[in-house]
């Protein structure tokens, strides 16, 4: 008889230990429950919108060439430097227009002069003495021949052989539309940010509204098969054909 008090008191502490075990599990669910609701709330009556990005892309081939040389001479004094740049250009000037180049895209500059000075043992300049002088005409041509101007700019190293000291330079190519195309381009990619909306929005069970908000990013213009991005946009003048690329961050409603 002494040990039924016990038995009982051991049962009403393991019912009163399985009431707060099952409080507590209620509480907690209630408040998982509730947070669950206040987020439901949020979603739909605070942050009811979407944020995309939409992207277009086009190959362009360039349309113009600008394609520069110089050319120098250096002499003893100014008057035999300037009477051999001159001779040489307008070599230069005649073997262009044998290669079938057009005198009215080319375009010869003012004449740079450089002084040359001798060097002390120490290999320190010596400013006050001048052994000789070089002067140098820069030569551009700007064309829609882009296929003739490309022979021209590999060819140029003819002239080394006649006598005239040339430097080439690598061609620019040039996409003379980029202004349309990128109205284009920005039309594309927003139509590809609300498209990426639309998919977003019903597979959520929702429908995309109005446009929030719209913001274009920079053209970039790339080589071909090349999609590197810069924050201040890529302007590619290397290659013949190229990669243009717009993006456009769009927020829409959702309803």
């Amino acid at each position: 008889m002494s040990d039924r008090p016990s038995v009982l008191s051991a049962v009403r502490d393991a019912r009163l230990w399985g009431a707060l075990v099952l409080g507590a599990t209620s509480i907690a669910s209630t408040a998982v429950f509730g947070d669950a609701l206040v987020r439901v709330f949020r979603i739909r009556h605070q942050d009811h919108r979407i944020a995309v990005t939409g992207s277009a892309s086009r190959r362009i081939r360039s349309d113009l060439v600008v394609w520069r040389a110089s050319v120098k001479a250096q002499a003893a004094t100014t008057a035999e430097a300037y009477k051999k740049l001159s001779a040489d250009v307008v070599i230069a000037q005649a073997w262009l227009q044998a290669q079938g180049v057009d005198p009215k895209t080319v375009v010869v500059s003012s004449i740079a002069i450089e002084e040359i000075h001798p060097r002390d043992k120490d290999n320190k300049i010596l400013e006050e003495q001048t052994v000789a002088y070089r002067m140098s005409q820069s030569i551009e041509i700007s064309s829609g021949d882009i296929d003739k101007i490309g022979r021209v700019s590999r060819g140029a190293t003819e002239l080394i052989d006649r006598g005239v000291s040339i430097q080439s330079e690598p061609p620019m190519y040039i996409y003379t539309g980029l202004a349309e195309l990128k109205v284009q381009l920005l039309a594309d990619a927003s139509r590809d940010a609300r498209a990426r909306a639309d998919q977003i929005a019903r597979n959520t069970g929702s429908r995309v509204g109005s446009l929030v908000s719209a913001k274009m990013g920079i053209l970039q213009i790339n080589p071909a098969h090349s999609s590197e991005v810069s924050w201040s946009g890529n302007n590619d003048k290397t290659s013949l054909d190229k990669d243009a690329m717009a993006v456009v961050s769009a927020s829409f409603t959702v309803e």
